[in-house]
């Protein structure tokens, strides 16, 4: 399948939204076409183009900011050069002949039928694609993978396990699609993309961005999670952001990164110990004690580990995930109920950008001004409590 369908004898220059080579099946043919608003152009940043691709020394080449990136702003809405599967669904029928073959020879000969379904996709690319799709990295030279079905890779942000098999298989540049066969069973029937310039976007364990897969654009959309300066880099995560140092090594190793140093929390030692007994404790939920703080604690002592855990999650650089967004409404729900307006809109402010990037819309109006929080439950809640009423109020 060529997206777009009208693409033949066509140019890359012809095509502005973009050209994808897709090798699927018709039941996701179906799903894309069937997906509401398909196919809508890719978005353009507000401001224009951000970013340039450069060197990113022992790392390679890599994207950085041409300019301020405030946290929720859109870095790139990008079509695709190929969708296709994320590994072989060949199965073997066990004949005399298959069954002398050892497991390895078996997946040698699964990596080669899979790469010469993948060339397929790629001998109709156009000639720009093709190029820029070969000057992608390649981390699996040695692994019996085709030079082609090599440069393709799975990354998914919400898996936390191990991703070494299936990375043995596939290659170093895609990111995984919200596109998956009928009966698709763990890797088995999804679908990864590989991008000319996003696929360019190196990792981080504490990154500055996230992405999302859009079917009605058909893109692969990067978003800042928190402010990127002029020059600095821009960087996703390749492994799940809660994975101790050792796990994250180990899923890190297939793309090429068997030393990640992006920050104190992998390279060093002691300041490893310290980020991975962080995320061991981030999934577990703050509750807020029942009783009062004690006489002469100030009135929002009780709420100190929630302030605490939020600086650690920035400290980390792991604002672009669910207990950042969880904590920070805690906060913002504690400080409208104590009445401290200020603290909460602060809070508020901080939560924003990364709940734009998040949730591909702006945070609802009523904590963006004083008199939203004033009109807010927890607020109403905190003036029964004034008054010497009982109050029964939940901040989970």
């Amino acid at each position: 399948m060529d997206y777009p369908p009208d693409a033949v004898d066509a140019k890359l220059v012809d095509i502005p939204g973009g050209w994808t080579e897709c090798f699927i099946t018709g039941h996701v043919k179906r799903l894309i076409y069937d997906t509401p608003g398909f196919a809508r152009p890719p978005l353009s940043p507000p401001n224009g183009r951000s970013y340039r691709i450069g060197s990113a020394c022992s790392k390679g080449l890599g994207m950085f900011a041409t300019r301020v990136i405030r946290a929720g702003d859109l870095i790139l809405d990008e079509r695709p050069m190929m969708v296709c599967t994320v590994s072989s669904s060949k199965t073997f029928r066990v004949t005399l002949e298959v069954a002398k073959l050892s497991d390895e020879q078996r997946r040698q000969i699964v990596l080669h039928e899979w790469g010469k379904h993948i060339k397929l996709a790629f001998d109709r690319m156009p000639s720009e694609n093709q190029k820029a799709f070969m000057e992608q990295f390649n981390s699996h030279e040695h692994d019996g993978s085709d030079e082609i079905a090599g440069y393709i890779l799975f990354v998914h942000q919400h898996y936390l396990y191990s991703l070494i098999d299936i990375t043995r298989r596939v290659g170093t540049n895609g990111l995984m699609c919200d596109l998956q066969d009928k009966g698709a069973t763990g890797f088995k029937g999804r679908y990864t993309a590989i991008c000319k310039d996003i696929s360019r976007i190196n990792h981080c364990c504490g990154p500055n961005a996230t992405w999302k897969w859009h079917t009605d654009t058909f893109t692969v959309r990067i978003t800042a999670t928190r402010d990127i300066g002029i020059g600095e880099e821009i960087t996703i995560a390749y492994c799940g952001p809660l994975l101790s140092a050792a796990e994250r090594a180990m899923c890190l190793a297939p793309y090429g990164i068997l030393h990640c140093k992006c920050s104190p929390s992998c390279s060093d030692e002691a300041r490893s110990k310290i980020a991975d007994e962080r995320r061991a404790r981030f999934p577990i939920l703050l509750i807020p004690p029942a009783d009062p703080p004690k006489s002469g604690e100030p009135e929002d002592a009780w709420v100190q580990p929630a302030v605490q855990r939020l600086q650690e999650l920035e400290e980390e650089g792991l604002e672009g995930t669910f207990y950042f967004t969880q904590t920070s409404f805690q906060l913002i729900n504690v400080y409208s109920f104590l009445h401290d307006v200020n603290k909460a809109l602060w809070y508020a402010n901080k939560l924003k950008g990364v709940w734009k990037a998040l949730e591909g819309k702006d945070l609802d109006a009523a904590y963006s001004s004083e008199e939203g929080i004033k009109g807010s439950y927890f607020y109403s809640a905190g003036e029964t409590r004034k008054k010497g009423m009982p109050v029964k109020v939940s901040f989970i």
